[in-house]
């Protein structure tokens, strides 16, 4: 409702990556033999399959991400709601929505919103099942597990934290006595299955047992030494000292009531900000993204900090029983008030800083897209790193280069030398440079042949655009 969805250009460069991979897969090509991705494949297709539907633009397509942005934020209410009641349910709910960068991240065309939202969706059921015990959930929370790890497979940290969940070690050892152990292990094999088994169905659907792309660029010996130390956690740690500190602080506030209060639903989220955090310590690089992975346990334990003083209200009642009256409740419940106080101050401010201004003018930028339009009919392939020009334009770039990236730049992945092959191999009718100039330029062969093959447009600064001399 307040993000400019129409107007903004483009929300993050990762957002051309998205939309030409879904657009080259419309056209038939095939991820990982024909598109290289270093992701999984599932939200690309989903996204090309919502374009069919509805229609293919950069609105509708962040539309998709709305959506899931919205299933996120209801499921993550539902699920504190079942724990805790609805006041910190609300509080959590409001605390994610408007956690640093969340707002643009819920809207842009990207797949860690939509990964995320599938996980806690696939927590929720675990939730549930845990009230009713009806094993059909565990099927549906496996389910939605490995579409969230076929989305983005950030999200696998939280596999142990579900599967002890599940397992909930206080109860078995209650019950251990009274069932046979098959029993008792019967949920986690139900939810493990699940998760296997249609995990291996995408991954085979969409040719993703290939470690070189999918693992490689992520775990390989490169990338340990491509990204700077610096680049990690401290990133992430002073966006809460710049912006989400009063989330930090009714995190911590929230930890202490889970332990004080014997809450021990909470350890879930206790636990995933511990291991997400971890992560985090020990991944390089850390992207802005990253940080929702530890902004959704810190608004889960801002629910738990507001439950004294959501107590405190249901027992309003006896305020003015003496014999009820405990001088402990009414201190727990005066921090909870001041911490929730403080956030509600800091919301406005908060939330603006994210939401991009609707003054920015994006007539270069349009102008380019016009550029490249001019030629439309006689281009089949353009070669640019900025895939985001090519989509708006309604043109394809060569299959190989649909992630033009940092990551698979520093790692080696993408060289000087396959720029050049591939310069050879598509014969591109229009190039457009703009992010790597610098990576493109320094080869002597790619330089010359762009030279002696293409003519450059000088009318445009922002990025530099050359057409086949042959069209001029």
């Amino acid at each position: 409702m307040i993000l400019p969805l129409k107007e903004e250009f483009q929300l993050n460069f990762d957002e051309g990556l998205q939309l030409m991979r879904s657009s080259l897969y419309m056209q038939g090509y095939s991820p990982q033999t024909d598109i290289w991705s270093d992701q999984p494949f599932f939200f690309p297709a989903l996204l090309s399959f919502w374009f069919n539907i509805v229609g293919k633009s950069v609105f509708l397509a962040r539309l998709l991400t709305v959506i899931f942005s919205a299933l996120l934020i209801w499921f993550f209410f539902e699920t504190i709601r079942l724990s805790l009641g609805i006041f910190p349910a609300f509080i959590g709910a409001i605390s994610l929505a408007a956690s640093s960068g969340f707002i643009r991240f819920s809207s842009a065309v990207m797949i860690g919103i939509p990964s995320l939202s599938l996980a806690v969706i696939s927590i929720y059921f675990i939730f549930i099942y845990k009230k009713s015990k009806q094993k059909y959930l565990l099927i549906i929370s496996g389910v939605l597990f490995a579409l969230s790890l076929k989305t983005k497979f950030f999200t696998v940290f939280l596999s142990p934290i579900i599967l002890l969940f599940i397992f909930d070690i206080k109860k078995i050892n209650y019950e251990s006595n009274h069932k046979p152990k098959g029993k008792l292990i019967y949920p986690l094999l139900l939810w493990i299955i699940s998760l296997v088994v249609i995990f291996l169905i995408v991954s085979l659907l969409f040719n993703e047992l290939s470690y070189e792309q999918l693992f490689g660029t992520h775990f390989g010996e490169e990338i340990k030494t491509a990204f700077p130390i610096k680049n990690g956690f401290e990133k992430l740690s002073q966006v809460i000292i710049n912006k989400d500190y009063d989330l930090f602080y009714l995190a911590i506030f929230g930890i202490l009531i889970v332990f004080v209060r014997h809450q021990w639903e909470g350890l879930f989220p206790v636990a995933w900000l511990g291991a997400g955090t971890l992560l985090l310590l020990n991944h390089k690089p850390v992207w802005p993204h990253h940080y929702c992975l530890i902004a959704i346990p810190m608004a889960w334990l801002a629910a738990y900090a507001s439950v004294p003083l959501f107590d405190l209200f249901k027992e309003r009642a006896s305020l003015f029983n003496y014999r009820e009256f405990r001088l402990r409740n009414y201190f727990w419940a005066s921090i909870s008030l001041i911490l929730i106080i403080f956030a509600l101050l800091t919301l406005k401010p908060k939330v603006s800083k994210d939401i991009p201004s609707l003054q920015t003018n994006y007539e270069p930028e349009f102008a380019i897209v016009n550029r490249l339009l001019e030629h439309n009919n006689s281009t089949k392939w353009l070669f640019t790193d900025v895939p985001i020009y090519g989509f708006y334009a309604d043109l394809l770039v060569p299959p190989e280069i649909a992630v033009f990236s940092t990551k698979r730049i520093k790692t080696g992945q993408l060289t000087q030398d396959k720029i050049y092959e591939l310069l050879e191999k598509y014969r591109p009718e229009q190039i457009l440079i703009g992010r790597f100039k610098g990576f493109i330029y320094t080869s002597s062969d790619v330089y010359s042949y762009i030279n002696k093959f293409y003519s450059k447009s000088n009318d445009i600064s922002a990025v530099d655009h050359y057409v086949l001399k042959s069209l001029k």
